[in-house]
């Protein structure tokens, strides 16, 4: 039960509605968006159209077909409300139901003319909530059917002839389809397996069928199908870039809202192998900022034929293969084992070579596969692009095409694969890239595309006549050429330094080598010998060797200055050059030489 502080009751009159002239029984299909309501014929034709002049967004549309009044819900700041009207009437003006002044969303809406009560989805309050609602037009406080907290729950629909309710539960962590009696028993999930963000939900009274939209991978999408209790579950429709949300069915067609393309579509429910979806309605540029909040159609909100559906139900019950008894021929013999197997083969209950027990009358389904027949595989669309296969224990794996790759083969390998504009193609060798004003296997160098837009910024556009540089960056180049000068200057100045310093250390180093060198060269310098023959007297020197012994004799000099004996100067380098000395002592040197030629150690 809902506290009575969050919401209140009333029916004042709280907008304007205003209805194109039109039989309330003429339209087939109704849209809500925005503040409209726009009613549609089966032939696409728009036969009608209301208007909700102070409502903010309509969130659900549900029908009363033996009243013909219209049930709709607003979202307004976060309060929702419940609004009805009269169709039958065109002048009749729409009455608040319900306002909740508390956080509230509804999502979507279903009516039970049996009982005449309303059912609806929150996805704030997380909760499934109904509320009756009399043929006079009042309406009592709502209340909680199922606390579906963490649930999220979305769509609803409800099955009037069996007397259950539908919904389904897309949270991130929980994606299921669940259902109860309208008094809240039996509760159960009826499908809980490969579904990815689980939104539209119907039930086709026509068929005894299910049907639900399936959001993928934000790309790709799927309408399904089952029994009413979830069995023999299959695949109507696959394709991609729709964002089915909301859901519908009809005598002949599944309808959906797509926010992707802003159009609902349709599909025969029986379609053929070339049958492709339909655009029914577009309102791409009529209402390019509002999303489709809910799609109605009237043949399947009425009063069903209920005896059809469960004779249609029946027969199908029928049609399910049962365990095979011994079967007798026409002369009241038992078949032989051989036939009796073939026939067991024939009708066997159990799928993809599931075992069963005929004991207790189920199906033991091997490593992959699920169901009570085991007609559910874990490679139920789990792969995006590619072929999927059981492992060895049991989980699904992919083998992708050379376009995708991933652990669902879910990302186009194109995907920023190419840089700078490049336009990227696969081939079977992988991805490869054509690259304009760059280069590199990626596109990845642009060099010249950085030069080229260096120019175009700095003004000298008309050299570039010939390229189209529109997407250059000039602000941002500006920037950070503006930075780059910042920042040289300090790296400038340590430049200069730098190389003041090598020019020095290259100079001293070029004079150390110089001056080694001739300290060297000098170090190296031969001594300087001179022999001289002088007479044995000492008075003249002699200008040839005499023939005899005894008048002359050689002497040997090496490095002597300033001395008369010498014909030629003598050079002493200053480095190897004894301190001055004074004139006398030369003299005394001098002649103590002399004086020691004529000695007994003389010549």
């Amino acid at each position: 039960m809902v506290p009575c502080d969050t919401c209140f009751l009333t029916l004042a009159i709280v907008s304007a509605f205003l209805i194109v002239s039109m039989d309330a029984r003429s339209w087939d299909i109704a849209v809500a968006i925005g503040q409209q309501i726009d009613f549609f014929a089966q032939n696409k034709s728009q036969v009608g159209q209301a208007l909700v002049s102070d409502a903010e967004e309509l969130t659900g549309l549900a029908y009363d077909s033996i009243t013909q009044t219209l049930y709709m819900s607003d979202v307004k700041d976060n309060k929702g409300s419940m609004l009805s009207t009269n169709l039958s009437n065109k002048d009749s003006e729409p009455f608040s139901m319900l306002n909740y002044e508390n956080g509230t969303s509804i999502s979507s809406i279903v009516f039970d003319p049996e009982t005449r009560t309303l059912f609806w989805t929150d996805g704030l309050r997380e909760t499934l909530m109904k509320m009756h609602v009399p043929s006079n037009g009042e309406s009592i406080r709502p209340s909680m059917l199922h606390n579906l907290m963490m649930h999220n729950p979305h769509g609803i629909a409800l099955d009037i002839c069996n007397r259950y309710i539908y919904w389904t539960n897309s949270n991130s962590t929980v994606h299921s389809i669940e259902r109860s009696r309208l008094d809240g028993s039996e509760r159960s999930v009826i499908i809980d397996n490969n579904l990815y963000a689980v939104y539209g939900l119907a039930v086709d009274h026509t068929s005894a069928k299910l049907y639900w939209s399936d959001d993928i991978d934000t790309v790709k999408y799927k309408i399904e199908r089952s029994n009413l209790d979830g069995t023999e579950r299959e695949t109507l429709q696959r394709g991609r870039y729709h964002l089915p949300v909301y859901l519908a069915v009809d005598n002949e067609a599944v309808y959906w809202a797509d926010w992707t393309a802003k159009a609902v579509w349709r599909v025969k429910k029986n379609k053929g192998a070339k049958d492709e979806p339909d655009k029914f309605a577009s309102y791409e540029k009529s209402h390019p900022s509002a999303f489709i909040k809910s799609i109605i159609t009237r043949d399947n909100v009425g009063k069903p034929n209920c005896e059809a559906m469960l004779r249609v139900e029946k027969e199908r019950q029928n049609h399910k293969a049962t365990p095979a008894s011994p079967m007798k021929s026409s002369i009241n013999l038992t078949t032989s084992t051989k036939e009796m197997n073939s026939t067991t083969k024939a009708i066997q209950p159990c799928l993809n070579e599931g075992h069963y027990d005929e004991q207790k009358a189920t199906c033991h389904c091997r490593n992959g596969f699920s169901g009570t027949r085991c007609e559910t595989s874990v490679c139920h669309n789990y792969c995006v692009n590619g072929h999927c296969a059981v492992d060895s224990k049991g989980l699904p794996e992919c083998t992708c095409t050379t376009a995708y790759n991933g652990e669902r083969c879910e990302r186009d390998v194109c995907d920023g694969y190419c840089l700078n504009n490049g336009v990227c193609s696969v081939s079977a060798t992988g991805p490869s890239c054509k690259c304009e004003n760059s280069s590199g296997s990626r596109c990845q160098y642009t060099n010249e595309l950085d030069k080229f837009c260096s120019l175009y910024c700095m003004g000298t556009k008309e050299m570039l006549n010939s390229l189209s540089l529109t997407f250059c960056r000039c602000s941002e180049l500006n920037e950070t050429l503006s930075e780059g000068l910042i920042t040289s200057e300090p790296l400038l100045q340590s430049t200069l330094i730098l190389s003041v310093l090598l020019g020095v250390i290259t100079v001293l180093s070029l004079v150390v080598a110089v001056l080694s060198y001739h300290v060297h060269k000098l170090r190296r310098r031969p001594r300087i010998r001179k022999r001289f023959v002088v007479s044995k007297g000492g008075v003249t020197p002699l200008t040839s060797r005499p023939q005899g012994s005894t008048d002359s004799c050689e002497i040997t000099i090496e490095n002597c200055c300033n001395m008369n004996i010498c014909e030629t100067p003598c050079f002493e380098p200053k480095l190897r050059a004894t301190p001055t000395k004074s004139s006398s002592t030369k003299k005394e040197e001098k002649n103590s030489l002399l004086e020691s030629m004529e000695g007994a150690d003389s010549c």
